[in-house]
């Protein structure tokens, strides 16, 4: 079923077919689809309570026959975009569909929250006093996500960014994900860094042992992690 299988802190990483691998494979919370946009509807998609889907302008009517309608979508926008014809605009978005239940969607940075003084209130003619303004510790998470596509990455176009991925599954908020596509293994990153279980497949070796690679350095690293703490960075593109 697998010709290789590495275990990582609370991880656990499988060289594998994932078409061949996924009605097999144990159920886990949250599903976090992925796949080279080609194969969406070549393959078993299996369901999970919760499922975060990344597809393309072109792919997305298939994911939806596929998963049904998404309780949720976000657009991601990139700057640097993709050409597919001289008759089309340039593609510089793909969608994010969400399913299940999601936790708040206040994600990303922490900020700075000193709140100040917005003077006196009113409705109609009665006062309200005073009034001070203290913003939310954390933003809320917008619908429209804007990160480059970060084309250094080993997998080119097809990786994401872990940022990105890493707010999303925040938000879902499973206890464990599975990742069938695992790619360089971003997803595990992103779970490593919030201290979530999870499995990923992949069926390239070179790909599968950059994840192991990758993956082991960040777990070696994880108490570095300063996720929970407050900063006084403000992120704009929440």
């Amino acid at each position: 079923m697998y010709k290789q299988k590495e275990i990582i802190g609370k991880l656990t990483l499988y060289l594998a077919d994932a078409t061949e691998m996924l009605p097999q494979i144990e159920q886990h919370q949250c599903i976090f689809y992925d796949p080279p946009f080609d194969i969406w509807g070549k393959f078993d998609a299996i369901k999970a309570n919760q499922m975060i889907a990344f597809c393309s302008p072109t792919s997305r009517h298939t994911v939806e026959k596929i998963l049904g309608k998404p309780r949720s979508e976000i657009v991601w926008h990139f700057a640097d975009g993709r050409w597919v014809s001289k008759k089309l605009p340039r593609i510089t978005h793909d969608y994010i569909y969400i399913y299940g239940e999601t936790s708040t969607a206040n994600v990303g940075e922490r900020q700075k929250t000193t709140g100040s003084n917005k003077g006196n209130s009113s409705i109609g003619k009665d006062n309200l006093g005073k009034r001070f303004y203290k913003p939310k510790e954390r933003k809320h998470l917008n619908s429209v996500q804007i990160f480059p596509r970060n084309m250094s990455n080993p997998l080119g176009s097809w990786g994401k960014p872990t940022v990105l991925v890493k707010r999303l599954i925040e938000w879902v908020n499973p206890a464990n994900v599975l990742d069938p596509f695992m790619g360089s293994g971003t997803t595990l990153e992103a779970c490593v860094q919030l201290g979530i279980k999870a499995t990923g497949i992949e069926i390239s070796q070179k790909n599968f042992d950059i994840a192991c690679s990758r993956l082991e350095k960040t777990e070696m690293q994880k108490e570095l992690f300063t996720y929970d703490q407050p900063s006084l960075f403000i992120d704009r593109h929440v």
